[in-house]
C-alpha cells in the first residue's frame, strides 16, 4: 500500500498558525489547553527525575497521558512520548532510559505493547502515520529503531539484539531529475513471527515477512521473506540452515514454498467503510495480504454508486496489494452480472498463476464459480450472510428484489457447492449451508474487531446532555426502520422521564424527514470510534436483519452498555454483562435505567469478547485452511 501522506516534522512546523498550536499537533496530537497543560506538567515533574523517586513518579503519572497502561510498568529517565493517547501498554513492561515512543499520525492506530515487553535503552518506536505492534514478551535491546508508515508487527517471544533496524517504509527513486526526498514513499509493512532472534545490527527492509522461530545472523540485510524455523544470514540474506533438523542444507521447494497468490474479487468497495461488509472486507484483505501475493478487483459502491471523494479519502485503507482494478458501479453489474469485472479477472488469470480465487460477498459467488471452472483454479466463497434470504426480506418493502430471488438462490447454491472453502459469518449460517456443502468445507469467521483499536481502556466522557447512539448506513432499510422505531416508540417516552437526553445518529444518508428536537444526524463520518467512546449508551432497535451486527461487537469492545432487540444482536453470544436484549416496548425503561445507573465504560467483558471476536484469532483459521491446500 502506498502512503504518500507520511507526516514530516518540517511540514508540521511550516504550517500556518501559532507555535503553540504547531507544537501541540506535533507532540500531543490532541487539541485543548487543559490536555496540553496536563502533558507539560507531568513531563516537567517526572521525565527528568533520577533514581527510585523518578521511577515511582513516572509509573503513577505517565498512565494519565497514555491510552492504556497495565500493572507494574516501569518508565526510565528521559522517555519521550508523542501522541501518547495512541500508546497502549500491557502488564509487566520495562521502558528503559532515553527511549522514544512516537505514535504520531493523522489516521493511524499507534503503538501497542503487549505484556512482559522489554524496550532497551535508547530504542525508538517511530510511527509516521503507521502502527507498531509488539506482542507479549518481546525483548528489544539497546539502540534499536522500529519505523512504521503502515504496520510493523512483532509476534510474541522475539528477541532483537542491539542496533537492529526494522524500517517499514521506503522512498521511490524512479525519476533521476527529482531529489529522492521529494519523490513518492510507500509502505507494505513488516511481519516478524514468534519465537525468533535477530542478531545485532540486523536491518529488515519494508515488505518482508520473517517466519516463526527464525534466527537471523548479526549484520544481515533482510530483503526477502524468511520461512519458519530457518537460520539465515548474509548481505543480502540467505537461508543456510533449518533449526528443526540441525542440518546445513538447501531447503527444498516443498520446505521453502513461495508465497501463494490470491485473486480477490469483491462486488463492493472494501476501501470505504459504508457498511459492516466494507469493514469486514478490508480486514480480510489486509490480513491475507500479509501472507500472500494479492491482486484485487472490486466494484465501486455497495448496492449504490461509489463516492469518488470518499474513495480517494480511504484509498490507503487497503494495504499490501500488488495490483488493484476498479470496476465502475452499474445497476446491471451489481445486481446481475458485470462483464467488465469478469473480463478484468479473466485477463489477470491469463497473465499470472494463481493458487486461489477469493470471491467475496453475495453474487461474488457467480464470478468465483465461473472463473474457477474456466481456469481450473479453486475458489473460496466468503458469504457475509445468506444472500437469497436477505433478498426475501428486502422484497417485502422493495418489490424490485422479488424477480431476482430465484437467480440469487441459484448463484449462491451453485457457488457453495463448487467452492473449495466456504466462509460463514455465524454458526446459524454454517448450519444452513451444511445442506449444500459438507460441514468440513465451512470455516466460521464471525464479524470481528481490532482489539488494538476498539477497547475500553480510555477516559470516560462527562456528557451534558446524555448521548444515546445508534449508527449504521441508512441506505440499508433495516437501519432506516430502526430510526423510525426510535422516532415513534422510544424518544418521547425517554425524554418525558429524562429531558436532558440526545439521540445521536451516525452514518451515511440519514433519514432527515424523521427529525426530532432531541435527534442529531451527523451523516457519514471517517471513523465511528470517537462517537462510540463518547456515547453514554448504544442502542440497536433493529426489527429484522442478516449477517452479524458490527455496531454491537465494536460497542461491546469499547466497554459500552448496549440495549438491543433479538434481531439487533443476531448471531452474538448473549452472555455479555453489558448487553441487554429486550423487546421494543421495554426500550424506554431500559434506556433510562442505564443512563441513570450504569457506568459509561466498563472493562468487564473485554477479554471475553476479544477471545470470541478478535480479528487476529478468527482470521488465522482461514489462513491455516489456505496453507494446508
Amino acid at each position: 500500500m502506498i502512503k504518500n501522506d507520511t507526516i514530516e516534522i518540517q511540514k508540521e512546523f511550516l504550517k500556518k498558525g501559532g507555535k503553540l498550536k504547531k507544537y501541540q499537533e506535533l507532540i500531543l496530537g490532541e487539541k485543548g489547553f487543559f490536555k496540553l497543560f496536563k502533558y507539560e506538567l507531568i513531563m516537567l515533574c517526572a521525565s527528568w527525575v533520577p533514581g527510585a523517586l523518578g521511577l515511582f513518579l513516572r509509573s503513577k503519572l505517565y498512565p494519565v497521558l497514555l491510552g492504556k497502561v497495565g500493572r507494574n510498568v516501569s518508565f526510565g529517565l528521559g522517555v519521550v512520548l508523542r501522541h501518547p493517547q495512541k500508546i497502549v501498554i500491557g502488564d509487566n513492561v520495562v521502558i528503559d532510559d532515553q527511549c522514544v515512543l512516537d505514535a504520531k499520525g493523522s489516521d493511524n492506530r499507534g503503538i501497542f505493547i503487549g505484556n512482559g515487553v522489554f524496550l532497551g535503552r535508547g530504542s525508538i518506536l517511530n510511527c509516521k502515520n503507521g502502527d507498531i505492534i509488539l506482542k507479549d514478551n518481546v525483548n528489544i535491546s539497546s539502540n534499536c529503531l522500529i519505523f512504521s508508515a503502515s504496520e510493523v508487527k512483532i509476534e510474541a517471544d522475539v528477541l532483537l539484539a542491539a542496533y537492529c533496524y526494522l524500517v517499514g517504509g521506503t522512498h521511490h527513486f524512479d525519476d533521476p531529475e527529482v531529489p529522492v526526498l521529494y519523490q513518492k514513499r510507500s509502505s507494505k509493512g513488516i511481519q516478524v513471527g514468534s519465537g525468533g532472534w535477530l542478531g545485532a545490527h540486523v536491518s529488515v527492509f519494508d515488505g518482508v515477512a520473517i517466519g516463526k522461530s527464525v534466527v537471523i545472523g548479526a549484520g544481515s540485510v533482510v530483503n526477502k521473506n524468511i520461512p519458519d524455523y530457518a537460520i539465515a544470514a548474509g548481505v543480502p540474506i540467505k537461508v543456510i540452515k533449518k533449526r528443526r533438523t540441525g542440518m546445513i542444507e538447501s531447503l527444498s521447494p516443498k520446505e521453502n514454498p513461495e508465497k501463494k497468490r490470491l485473486l480477490y474479487i469483491s462486488v463492493y468497495d472494501p476501501h470505504v467503510p459504508f457498511t459492516g461488509a466494507g469493514v469486514r472486507g478490508a480486514e480480510f484483505i489486509n490480513y491475507l495480504a500479509r501472507y500472500y501475493y494479492m491482486d484485487l478487483i472490486y466494484m465501486t459502491g455497495s448496492g449504490h454508486p461509489g463516492d469518488s471523494n470518499l474513495e480517494k479519502k480511504f484509498a490507503n485503507r487497503i494495504q499490501g496489494i500488488d495490483n488493484k482494478i476498479r470496476i465502475p458501479f452499474t445497476q446491471l453489474g451489481y445486481f446481475f452480472f458485470s462483464k467488465d469485472l469478469f473480463r478484468a479477472a479473466s485477463n489477470l488469470l491469463k497473465e499470472k498463476k494463481y493458487d486461489f480465487i477469493f470471491a467475496d460477498y453475495g453474487l461474488g459467488a457467480r464470478y468465483g464459480y465461473t472463473l474457477s471452472k474456466k481456469f481450473g483454479i479453486p475458489f473460496i466463497y466468503s458469504s457475509h450472510n445468506i444472500e437469497y434470504r436477505q433478498y426475501l426480506g428486502k422484497a417485502k418493502s422493495d418489490f424490485r428484489r422479488l424477480p431476482l430471488i430465484p437467480y440469487v438462490h441459484w448463484v449462491e447454491k451453485k457457488g457453495c457447492k463448487n467452492s473449495y472453502m466456504l466462509v460463514a459469518i455465524s454458526e446459524n449460517d454454517a448450519q444452513f449451508y451444511s445442506k449444500w456443502v459438507p460441514h468440513d468445507k465451512i470455516v466460521l469467521v464471525p464479524q470481528g474487531f481490532d482489539e488494538t483499536v476498539y477497547h475500553p481502556f480510555y477516559e470516560p466522557y462527562q456528557n451534558d446532555p446524555k448521548i444515546v447512539l445508534f449508527f449504521g448506513n441508512y441506505n440499508i432499510i433495516t437501519n432506516r426502520d430502526a430510526v423510525k422505531v426510535i422516532h415513534e416508540h422510544i424518544v418521547d417516552e425517554v425524554i418525558r422521564r429524562m429531558p436532558n437526553t440526545k439521540f445521536q445518529f451516525v452514518g451515511a444518508n440519514p433519514p432527515l424527514h424523521l427529525a426530532h428536537p432531541n435527534f442529531e444526524f451527523t451523516g457519514f463520518v471517517e471513523s465511528i470510534l470517537p462517537y462510540i467512546r463518547k456515547a453514554d449508551l448504544v442502542i440497536s432497535p433493529i426489527l429484522k436483519g442478516w449477517g452479524m451486527p458490527t455496531k454491537v461487537i465494536e460497542s461491546l469492545a469499547c466497554g459500552k452498555r448496549i440495549i438491543s432487540t433479538e434481531a439487533g444482536a443476531r448471531g452474538i453470544s448473549k452472555h455479555y454483562s453489558r448487553l441487554t436484549v429486550c423487546n421494543i416496548q421495554h426500550f424506554p425503561k431500559m434506556i433510562c435505567e442505564a443512563l441513570q445507573h450504569d457506568s459509561q465504560v466498563d472493562t468487564c467483558d473485554f477479554e471475553m469478547i476479544k477471545d470470541e471476536y478478535g480479528w487476529g484469532k478468527r482470521l488465522s483459521a482461514l489462513k491455516e485452511r489456505i496453507d494446508t491446500y
